[in-house]
């Protein structure tokens, strides 16, 4: 007879415990999460030929930086070789006077600017000083970094790409030149603004 509500204990106890286990495990896991994601972005070194992409994250892990001459074709790897949590990554054999867009990936998830891939432009073959752009949107944004918000008073009101690419940080926004390289391409859907 007392058998019966012991055995009932043990067994409530033991999915009490089972559950809690679980629980806590899904907390560690979306805490490593957070601590993967990267943070203080930055670009330096740019040549005419090669940039160094550095960021830092909460715990060790290994990323890799996908680039590329597009926003959505981001097909070119720089892998890190080891684990760390501050990292830094070199791009080589790059076009002078060309933008590159990048994300970054760590453990199957991709890290970007908001949804916009980071960009930087490489020296033209005049320029031989090396440029250092931070990408964190609380540091007085530079022109190179393209991660300033338009000005109210200056809105872009440009359409043309290119002279698009020549405003950014003076009323134009990554965002902006985006939507018009988009629109542009004509495999494309239309944009719609937020």
């Amino acid at each position: 007879m007392f058998k019966t509500p012991k055995i009932i204990a043990i067994i409530i106890g033991g999915i009490f415990s089972i559950a809690i286990l679980v629980v806590g495990f899904s907390v560690i896991r979306s805490g490593r999460a957070e601590d993967q994601a990267p943070r203080d972005v930055v670009v330096s070194d740019i040549t005419t030929n090669s940039a160094k992409i550095s960021y830092a994250t909460g715990t060790k892990t290994q990323g890799v930086v996908e680039y590329g001459l597009t926003p959505t074709a981001l097909n070119l790897l720089a892998p890190e070789s080891e684990s760390d949590t501050n990292h830094e990554i070199d791009l080589t054999l790059l076009s002078a006077s060309t933008t590159y867009y990048f994300q970054i990936s760590i453990g199957g998830k991709k890290y970007d600017n908001a949804g916009v891939p980071w960009t930087f432009s490489t020296n033209s073959s005049d320029e031989s000083d090396f440029e250092e752009v931070s990408l964190t949107p609380t540091t007085r944004p530079t022109p190179i970094s393209r991660s300033v918000i338009p000005n109210p008073e200056n809105p872009c009101d440009e359409v043309i790409c290119e002279k698009i690419k020549l405003k950014l940080g003076e009323g134009c926004s990554t965002q902006d030149y985006t939507r018009c390289i988009k629109k542009q391409s004509p495999t494309s859907a239309p944009l719609t603004t937020p």
